[in-house]
């Protein structure tokens, strides 16, 4: 079972004892690229991690997958890298059995990180559960063959928002999830691979982002729904997605 946990950017996967929270694009380190620009916030990482703590004792998870964009930023590992991602990772590790990451493309240098009991994963993604398949990935890439044929893909990356303007012009932005229809065989050969799909069609999640502070784009923008090449492929039904606020309103 796949559920959305209500008000927050994440998702828990129950299957039998075991129950696993999805959260996606950390951006752990935004503080200082945020600093840079002239805004002083305390460290946000903290307040993430209280939230994550609450879903743990909510839900009783005792298993967290990581999916993508752990560390802001990109290419290089910044000295608040080296701070905060071995902190928080470890204390994930004392609040969860099990601690993975999937990554993204922020995540260059990731396993230099991590704690040795943190389980990386191919950028490719990954199938949980035995019974009701479901695969986990970033999707700042393609993801394997595997995570597409499941049936059921969630994914990060995108950001999206919602850009809302009241009757005085002004503007903003709430971060949505989106729930979409794939085409899982031109999807696999969009991707290069040479399997016939079992199944037809698949259901996509898109996750917003868990760190609040990110930006992101207007999915009712011109092209806002393209980011990424599983977005950009054309195999997924945007025209026909569901899209909700974190508070559940359909949008």
């Amino acid at each position: 079972m796949l559920k959305v946990v209500p008000m927050e950017a994440a998702l828990i996967f129950k299957e039998d004892a075991d129950s696993t929270a999805l959260v996606s694009d950390l951006h752990l380190g935004l503080e200082k690229e945020m600093a840079a620009r002239g805004f002083r916030i305390p460290s946000y990482s903290m307040r993430m991690m209280d939230r994550i703590n609450g879903i743990a004792e909510k839900f009783g998870a005792n298993r967290i997958i990581v999916l993508g964009d752990v560390k802001h930023s990109i290419g290089k590992v910044e000295d608040i890298d080296w701070n905060t991602i071995p902190w928080f990772f470890d204390t994930l590790l004392d609040v969860f059995s099990s601690v993975e990451v999937v990554p993204g493309n922020h995540d260059g240098g990731i396993k230099s990180l991590l704690p040795s009991r943190v389980r990386l994963h191919p950028s490719e993604g990954v199938v949980i559960g035995s019974r009701e398949k479901v695969g986990v990935t970033h999707g700042h890439s393609w993801p394997s063959q595997d995570v597409i044929s499941c049936g059921r893909m969630v994914i990060g990356h995108s950001h999206f928002r919602y850009e809302m303007r009241d009757r005085f012009g002004s503007r903003s932005k709430e971060a949505v999830w989106l729930f979409a229809d794939y085409d899982v065989a031109n999807l696999l050969r969009k991707a290069g691979s040479r399997s016939k799909a079992v199944r037809k069609g698949g259901e996509l999640i898109v996750m917003p982002p868990f760190n609040n502070l990110v930006g992101g784009q207007a999915i009712n923008s011109p092209e806002g729904f393209k980011f990424g090449p599983v977005l950009s492929s054309g195999c997924v039904d945007v025209k026909s997605a569901d899209v909700f606020l974190l508070d559940g309103t359909r949008v």
